[in-house]
Parts: structure tokens; sequence; C-alpha cells
């Protein structure tokens, strides 16, 4: 940049840049000299150095013809910058005031807001795998009491996801309870899970079938894993529940499958 683009980036337009320049390069000048110098329209110079000299950059001589000086760079840069910090206050100072004067008048609409429940919020529904494991691993780690979960073939999540899924509550102490099929015995990775995460602690029974894929945590959140029964590959849609009241009914279901299923011996 050349020092007319500084200077404008101090707020002047190029004809005040030009002035200034001009003026600074000798020890005074009248309008007459200034305007072919510094390449302004006579008709307009005089306004030109009016603006220079509200803004602090030149000073004037009455006289027949008057004669403008330049206030000294170091003088004239300084009281420019306190003047820009002293309109930033002021401006910061009428944003702050309109912004307390906003939020008296936001807060309320945000807390009436809060109690107002959209239905459809309770329930998402999740296509994608890796959204689905994300999602599962997330309800895992929320879960502070229990965990309830019906385990059973062909499997949404990859082996890793599925470790960390089941591992995380079980490392924090919660109380995890399974349900697999019997079949499962006759499946090598279901097989080494549940050996494995009975070590960890997870209550585990079997039934000769299981209906539905199913994991509560805690009373808050449920996740049902639907199959498409048409697709060759496993193809799932994931259905997420927060409500209380359809993750009580189904740890209610969950209650009758626990008691009629077999214990878990390794």
């Amino acid at each position: 940049m050349d020092l007319t683009d500084y200077l404008s980036e101090l707020g002047m337009n190029s004809y005040e840049a030009a002035a200034y320049l001009a003026l600074i390069s000798r020890d005074g000048l009248t309008p007459a000299e200034l305007a072919p110098m510094a390449k302004i329209p006579r008709q307009r110079v005089y306004d030109v150095l009016d603006s220079l000299s509200a803004k602090g950059f030149c000073t004037v001589r009455d006289g027949s013809p008057k004669t403008y000086f330049a206030v000294p760079p170091d003088v004239a840069l300084e009281k420019f910058r306190q003047q820009r910090a002293e309109a930033m206050e002021r401006e910061r100072e009428r944003l702050s005031r309109q912004s307390d004067s906003l939020l008296a008048q936001l807060i309320p609409i945000w807390e009436t807001g809060r109690g107002q429940k959209n239905p459809l919020r309770y329930v998402e529904t999740l296509t994608d795998p890796n959204r689905i494991a994300a999602q599962a691993l997330s309800f895992a780690r929320g879960a502070t009491r229990s965990v309830n979960s019906c385990i059973r073939l062909p499997l949404i999540l990859t082996p890793e996801q599925n470790w960390r899924f089941l591992r995380e509550p079980l490392e924090r102490g919660i109380i995890y309870r399974a349900i697999y099929e019997k079949s499962a015995r006759q499946n090598s990775q279901l097989s080494e899970w549940m050996t494995a995460f009975r070590e960890y602690g997870q209550e585990i029974r079997l039934v000769e079938h299981l209906p539905i894929k199913m994991q509560s945590f805690d009373d808050e959140a449920t996740m049902l894993s639907l199959q498409d029964p048409v697709a060759g590959t496993p193809s799932f849609t994931a259905i997420t529940i927060r409500h209380q009241g359809t993750v009580a009914f189904l740890n209610m279901a969950f209650e009758q499958l626990w008691q009629t299923g077999e214990p878990y011996d390794g």
C-alpha cells in the first residue's frame, strides 16, 4: 500500500489524503497552490481543506488568501488515535446499553419457550451407521444408573464400536443387564462378548427369541433398531426416544423377558 492507502484506512477520502501529503511537503499552501499540486478540482479544494481541518490534520492562517499548514504527523496521528478510541468507547457503551435493553426483552420470551415442548423432538430417526454409532455411544456415556439391552444378530455397529458401547458403562460401575438369544452361544463374536463382559460385571440372560433390538438408558432414553426385512445385507433404521413414559413401558417389557430368561453361566 502507498501512503494514500494508509491515510484512507484512517478515514480520509482520496482528496483529503492527497491534500495532507501535499501540505506536509511544504511550509504552508494556499488553496490555489494546493489544488494543482494535490490534483484536487478547484471547486472542491475548500471543502476538502475544511474537512481535513475538522479531523485535526491541518490548521489555517487567515489572510488574503488563506494559508493552510499541516499539523505535524506525530501530533495529528496521536490526536486522531485518541478521537477514534473515544468514539469506539462511546460506541461500546451504546452497544452495551442496547444489548442490556434487548436482553431484558428476550429473556422472558426464552424462559416461556422452555416450557413449550415439541412432541416430535422426543423421537429421532437415524439411518446413517455413523450417526447411529455416535448416538449409541453418547447414550452409553450419559447413563448414570442402568442400561437394559436386548442384543441379537445381525449387528449394526462395527466390532470396535460395539465393544466401546458395551464397555463404557461397565467401566463406570453402571448396572448393565443384557438379554441375548440362546443361539448367541454358537456365534464366536457374541460368545466372546458374553464371556468378556460377564467378567466386567454385565448381567446376562438368554431367551429363545428376541423380537427386537433395544437399549434403554436409565429411565430417560431408548434406542430401537429396526432391521430392513427386504435388504439383502443388514440395513437398519434406529429410532431414539427421549420420553420417560415410553422408556418405562419398554423397561417393563424388558423385565418380563428378563424374568423368563436363563442366566448365562459361561
